[in-house]
């Protein structure tokens, strides 16, 4: 009955691909400080960090400028709701058998070989489905938040930076027009 049955295929499937939701991720040193991610979270995102922003002889380097500390930082900023499905998803992106339903994967995207992990990127920004196209935008919108959002990588891209004195909640006299003074 198990076997032929719809709700049974899909529990002998998950007994038998549980194993893949206990694959590890890669072990990295996480720093001491991080206000959302956990261990495996920074693992998946620091492994995305290195992908999305490849070395450049032009640009500083992500891992000098902690890309990935930053991403956290930014995350921490965000409304609970928001955070919280950013994780869900670099959870769902670093799970193995996700990975293995789509692309034959055994491994967990930070665990995976460089070529696989661009393989693993390109799925989710060409899929068919929506979720992962959404899900690879807001995980790579929040990577290149995070590294261009540091002032050191403004002069590689003639960003002279904001303008004096409208965004400093300090400044004497507020210039930021009818918008709120900023807390």
């Amino acid at each position: 009955l198990l076997k032929k049955g719809l709700l049974g295929g899909v529990v002998l499937a998950l007994g038998g691909g549980s194993w893949l939701f206990t694959r590890p991720s890669a072990s990295i040193d996480v720093p001491d400080g991080l206000r959302v991610l956990n261990a495996r979270e920074y693992a998946c995102l620091h492994a995305l960090v290195q992908r999305l922003i490849p070395p450049n002889e032009n640009f500083p380097d992500a891992d000098a400028l902690n890309t990935t500390v930053a991403a956290d930082g930014v995350m921490a900023m965000m409304e609970e709701v928001t955070r919280d499905e950013l994780k869900q998803l670099l959870n769902l992106f670093e799970n193995a058998l996700p990975a293995f339903l789509f692309g034959r994967r055994r491994q967990t995207f930070s665990m995976l070989p460089m070529d696989q992990q661009f393989a693993v990127i390109d799925e989710w920004r060409d899929s068919k489905l929506t979720l992962r196209r959404t899900g690879y935008l807001a995980l790579r919108g929040l990577v290149m938040a995070a590294y261009y959002g540091n002032p050191k990588t403004w002069p590689a891209v003639k960003y002279p930076g904001p303008p004096a004195g409208i965004y400093d909640a300090n400044a004497p006299v507020w210039k930021g027009g009818d918008t709120a003074r900023p807390s």
